[in-house]
């Protein structure tokens, strides 16, 4: 199963944290070199949590379960269409079924 990893790094001139697919339980070397170019040093943090996004539209309940970065883009959108009417009753659950919509900056205010 395609999963996809956090993975902090270090190149020549950066630190930061990347995401990485794998099919393995964790990114192989290969892996991490191919999704974060000059890459020294790699470390998994382990698998990206995953986050269920439910809204409803003209034609019923719709549920994406996707990560973090995809709850931001996919959130823009949706915020785009609840000013027109066309969603509504946008909610995000964490992996455990706690609703966490307001913890992302996309949903507030």
């Amino acid at each position: 199963m395609f999963t996809t990893h956090l993975v902090a790094y270090t190149t020549a001139t950066e630190q930061g944290i990347a995401r990485v697919g794998t099919d393995h339980t964790a990114p192989t070397l290969d892996e991490m070199t191919a999704e974060i170019p000059g890459l020294i040093t790699g470390f998994d943090l382990g698998r990206e949590p995953q986050y269920t996004l439910r809204y409803e539209n003209r034609n019923g309940t719709v549920e994406k379960v996707i990560g973090a970065a995809g709850v931001d883009r996919v959130g823009r959108v949706l915020m785009n269409l609840a000013d027109r009417d066309t969603v509504w009753n946008i909610e995000c659950f964490d992996e455990q079924g706690l609703e966490v919509t307001f913890a992302f900056a996309v949903f507030c205010c």
